[in-house]
């Protein structure tokens, strides 16, 4: 215990003592072991360790850094990845019991990625069943919980990496996103999360859907992107992932120009989380920037309807036949003039190419009125959920969980409201394809974090990370749960 560096230190800091030799490799790595060891227990974030492959390659790493070779960006720092990135040598199940025994060949690009830049994977961590879902938890580990509420999800489905991250069990994660599975978790666990512009950081070797070598694969709504306690680490994250350079120096808020979007996708915020994101804006303005209230110039119920049946649409492929064939009865049932959302899932997963060639049309004039906005603004401001994270569902999600979540609720200020209200600011920011980087931006008055999601324009990833690092400098950004000091 006595490393001279602290584990709640950024990936940037762990990387430059162990380029210096101030510490070694195997001393983070042992560090890191000894916490999961002492605090896993009480989230299951960590769900498969490879400890002793983790110190084998950290004192090779630091034997080739006591000869000259070239030092990486990420050389000797350990880390945890998330359950569906295929890593050769250690166990990938995407929370499916058909998987348990899963000890992929290959490493998925991402983790190919890493490692060239000299990280260490030490384990992997926990994802809903088939990695579908906004909590985490599945038949073959159970559940993970909140490192600031135990009773609570750390959200889903990147939500044992958010955990680990906040829980300083792991420096750096990399999480993938359709619904808000990295920006979720960021927001429960009060870290930094960043849903990278789609196509830039590879899919291939996302179990179960994408084969390691399906280099270019793509998927509707989908990105992947780091999770960590600083901007500064998103930063460095996606240069190693993408090449994204990040910016050469902060943005000054006195040259940005921010809207704040509240009244969005046809969803009740709770106070708390109004409040927060508000907050975070008169912040920014305080210090200098130019803030307005404003969103897309799109119909809110409109772009919440388009976005969810495409968010549907894109999963129908995972259905069976059964399910499929029960869809398309239950979407013959239904009057077109239902639009709830129980009406339009079945639509959207009963639908013709030509439906969906229809819907896709709709969401490109959605994309051009987010252009629009962001023609006139560097970035918006706008939240991640309409509430904190909420307590665990007390059933165990079934693997068709859109019916258990279409009938679930959540309670705002006291009003029961569709769970998957939770999902809405995160796909109508995906469904346009644009980054989104979540800042924490404080807690609630019960001591919940709240994360607000910063959206740039396409390719405008290294700036809407370093807005997140001004906001997060001036509204509070990450801090460590109780405890876990």
């Amino acid at each position: 215990g006595d490393v001279a560096i602290d584990p709640f230190s950024s990936t940037t800091q762990m990387a430059e003592v162990v380029r210096t030799g101030e510490v070694s490799s195997r001393e983070l790595v042992d560090l890191h072991l000894e916490r999961i060891e002492r605090f896993d227990p009480q989230l299951n974030a960590v769900v498969t360790l490879d400890a002793d492959g983790a110190r084998w390659r950290a004192d090779e790493l630091d034997r080739r850094l006591a000869g000259e070779g070239p030092v990486r960006p990420l050389h000797g720092v350990p880390l945890t990845l998330k359950d569906c990135w295929a890593t050769a040598g250690i166990r990938t199940t995407a929370g499916s019991p058909e998987m348990a025994d899963c000890v992929p060949d290959a490493d998925a690009e991402v983790v190919a990625r890493l490692r060239s830049a000299g990280a260490i994977v030490m384990g992997k961590t926990n994802v809903p069943e088939e990695v579908t879902g906004q909590e985490t938890g599945n038949p073959l580990f159970g559940r993970t919980c909140n490192p600031w509420d135990p009773d609570r999800t750390p959200g889903g489905s990147s939500g044992g990496a958010a955990a680990a991250v906040a829980a300083g069990l792991s420096p750096l994660e990399v999480g993938s996103d359709s619904g808000g599975s990295i920006r979720e978790p960021a927001h429960c666990c009060g870290v930094y999360g960043h849903f990278s512009t789609s196509g830039l950081v590879p899919l291939a070797g996302h179990l179960p859907s994408v084969p390691v070598d399906d280099i270019g694969a793509d998927q509707d709504l989908m990105a992947a992107g780091p999770l960590a306690r600083s901007a500064g680490d998103l930063a460095l994250a996606m240069q190693v992932l993408a090449g994204v350079a990040p910016l050469e120096e902060a943005p000054a808020p006195e040259r940005l120009n921010v809207a704040v979007w509240l009244d969005g996708p046809d969803v009740e915020l709770s106070r708390d989380v109004a409040s927060l994101v508000a907050a975070a804006g008169d912040a920014l303005g305080t210090a200098g920037a130019s803030v307005r209230e404003a969103g897309p110039p799109f119909d809110t119920a409109e772009a919440r309807e388009v976005a969810f049946q495409l968010w549907v649409a894109a999963t129908a492929s995972s259905t069976d036949d059964h399910q499929h064939d029960r869809a398309v009865e239950r979407a013959a049932g239904t009057p077109a003039s239902d639009r709830s959302l129980a009406a339009l899932r079945n639509r959207a997963q009963a639908m013709s190419h030509r439906d969906w060639q229809r819907l896709d049309a709709r969401r490109r004039s959605m994309a051009r009125a987010w252009a629009a906005l962001l023609d006139e603004v560097d970035v918006v401001l706008c939240p991640v959920s309409p509430v904190p994270a909420v307590r665990h569902d007390p059933e165990p999600e079934d693997v068709d969980s859109v019916d258990r979540r279409l009938a679930r609720t959540i309670d705002v200020d006291g009003r029961a409201r569709p769970y998957l209200d939770q999902i809405m600011w995160n796909i109508v920011v995906g469904m346009a394809g644009l980054p989104a980087t979540v800042v924490p931006v404080g807690r609630t008055a019960a001591g919940l974090p709240v994360g607000a999601q910063v959206v740039g324009r396409r390719h405008a990833d290294a700036l809407t990370i370093a807005v997140a690092g001004v906001v997060g400098a001036l509204s509070g950004g990450y801090a460590v749960p109780p405890g876990f000091a």
